[in-house]
C-alpha cells in the first residue's frame, strides 16, 4: 500500500475514534496527579492554579462553541462513522485557521495537563496530539480535496491548518445559533467539569492523608458540590430536552 493511502487508511480508523482516544491523557495524568503536590504547597494557591488550568479548557471550548455557533449541516460534527461535508467552510472562524474544532481539543484536554506542572509530561502530550490529528487532519483534508477540488485547494492554500492566522477574517455567512451549540457541547462542558471536580478531590485526598473524610466532605460543600451539581443538573435537563423534544433544533444546521 503507497504510504499516501496508508496515511489516509490510520486518519480515518482514528477519525472514528477521535472522542475517545484522546482519553489516554487523562488516564495518564489521573495515574500521575497523586504524586503533584499542592501549588506553593496549600490548597488554596493549588485552587487558583486549578482555576487557571480551567479557563485554558473553557477557552477550548470557547473555540469549539465559536466555530459551531456558525456552521451548516453536515459540516464541523460529531460524525463518527464516516467524512461528511455538504461545503468547505471558508468564513468565520475557518477563515483564521482549517481546523479550528482541533485547536479547541487541544487547549480542552492542555488544561488538565496544565495541573500536573511537569513540563516533559506537557511535551509528551503535545507530541502525542500531533501524531494523533496530524493522520486525521490528513484523512479530512484527503477527503475535502478529492469532493472539492480546486475551491479546497484555493482556501487550503491561504488559511494554515492550525496555528490560527492574525488577520483576514471573513463574516460568517450565517447567524450565530447558541441552541445548535447548546444541543451539541453540553457534553463537552460537563465533561470539563467532571474532570476538573475529580482531579482537585484527588489532589485533596492524597495530599491530605490525615483528613478524616469528615473533613473532606467539608470542603466538599462549599465548592464541589454546587460546580459539580450545575454541570450533573444542565447535562441531565439538555439530555432530556434533546433525546424527547425538538427544542434544540435548527434549520440547517
Amino acid at each position: 500500500m503507497a504510504l499516501i493511502e496508508e496515511l489516509n487508511q490510520q486518519g480515518n480508523f482514528l477519525f472514528r475514534w477521535r472522542s475517545y482516544i484522546p482519553g489516554v491523557i487523562l488516564f495518564l495524568s489521573l495515574l500521575y496527579l497523586p504524586y503533584v503536590p499542592y501549588f506553593q504547597g496549600n490548597y488554596m494557591s493549588n485552587l487558583y492554579w486549578l482555576a487557571g488550568a480551567f479557563v485554558v479548557s473553557f477557552a477550548g471550548l470557547f473555540v469549539r462553541c465559536f466555530t459551531i455557533g456558525y456552521t451548516p449541516k453536515n459540516t464541523s460534527g460529531r460524525n463518527t462513522k464516516q467524512q461528511v461535508a455538504d461545503v468547505v467552510n471558508q468564513s468565520g472562524i475557518y477563515s483564521l485557521v482549517r481546523h479550528p474544532l482541533y485547536v479547541g481539543n487541544f487547549l480542552m484536554y492542555l488544561g488538565p495537563v496544565i495541573i500536573l506542572r511537569d513540563f516533559a509530561f506537557a511535551l509528551v502530550y503535545i507530541m502525542f496530539f500531533y501524531l494523533y490529528y496530524e493522520r486525521i487532519i490528513f484523512a479530512e483534508e484527503y477527503f475535502l480535496r478529492g469532493k472539492f477540488k480546486d475551491a479546497y485547494l484555493k482556501w487550503a492554500d491561504k488559511t494554515p491548518a492550525f496555528i490560527p492566522r492574525l488577520s483576514g477574517y471573513v463574516k460568517p455567512n450565517l447567524d450565530f445559533s447558541f441552541r445548535n451549540i447548546w444541543k451539541r457541547e453540553y457534553p463537552s462542558l460537563f465533561g470539563i467539569i467532571v474532570v476538573f471536580t475529580v482531579f482537585d478531590l484527588i489532589q485533596i485526598y492524597f495530599q491530605e492523608p490525615n483528613l478524616r473524610m469528615v473533613d473532606i466532605a467539608g470542603i466538599w460543600k462549599p465548592f464541589h458540590t454546587w460546580f459539580f451539581g450545575f454541570g450533573l443538573v444542565f447535562y441531565v435537563v439538555t439530555r432530556i430536552i434533546v433525546k424527547t423534544t425538538k427544542l434544540l433544533e435548527v434549520e440547517g444546521r
